[in-house]
């Protein structure tokens, strides 16, 4: 993230994030924190009361800081060209998951992100309401732009997911990545490459199944109207 923590508070929820996606939430202590914090545990208290507090507050706060630094929509205009609008938000979605001012990939606080994405803890409802469905909605919205006409989810959705499921990937199996290409990657300077070789990927899988169904009469070719 961006700054250095200066309160207490925030020298908590820097700290507790990083532990929180290394360890996992039962195997962290309020004591490791606060060694690391450099608090007193009566601190991590009185602002948090335990350590299922902290742990939603560190949620919050992960979710919050990396979708205002990175906004889904930060950068796209309406007038745009949808094609374009989905460039900004893959490169918005990499930039989030990836870059040290973002999630960081496999490291603290975007471990902390896989975890939940593995095994959503109950505290994860609340970011999946605020964070998510918008990114959902958002990416939906573009799509229909895309295509020219609202096809149904049963294309929509399906589109939506795999454009999703790219950045999460590259986000979540580095390790995996490196030992299929040989390589160290993604890293931060490849992003800009990364985000556009992903969206020309999509726009040809869109254009493809588009295509496909329109051959099918399952997109009507010349719609009069759009639903």
């Amino acid at each position: 993230m961006t700054g250095q923590p200066t309160t207490t508070k925030e020298k908590i929820l820097e700290a507790a994030g990083d532990i929180f996606g290394r360890e996992g939430f039962k195997a962290t202590t309020i004591r490791r924190i606060a060694e690391v914090a450099q608090v007193n545990v009566a601190a991590i208290n009185y602002h948090f009361r335990d350590k299922q507090g902290l742990y939603t507050a560190v949620l919050e706060h992960v979710f919050h800081t990396g979708f205002t630094r990175f906004p889904s929509h930060g950068g796209i205009d309406s007038g745009m060209p949808p094609e374009r609008q989905l460039f900004i938000f893959i490169r918005s979605m990499f930039y989030r998951l990836l870059s040290r001012e973002g999630w960081g990939g496999r490291d603290g606080k975007g471990r902390l992100i896989a975890r939940e994405l593995l095994d959503p803890s109950p505290a994860f409802e609340a970011m999946l309401d605020q964070y998510i469905k918008p990114h959902k909605d958002l990416l939906l919205t573009i799509l229909v732009g895309i295509i020219g006409r609202n096809p149904g989810p049963q294309i929509l959705l399906p589109c939506a997911v795999s454009i999703i499921g790219q950045c999460l990937y590259y986000a979540l199996a580095a390790p995996v990545i490196k030992r299929i290409a040989g390589s160290d990657v993604p890293i931060e300077s490849q992003l800009d490459g990364l985000s556009e070789f992903v969206w020309r990927f999509s726009l040809g899988g869109i254009e493809s199944i588009v295509s496909d169904e329109k051959a099918l009469g399952n997109i009507d070719p010349h719609p009069h109207s759009t639903p």
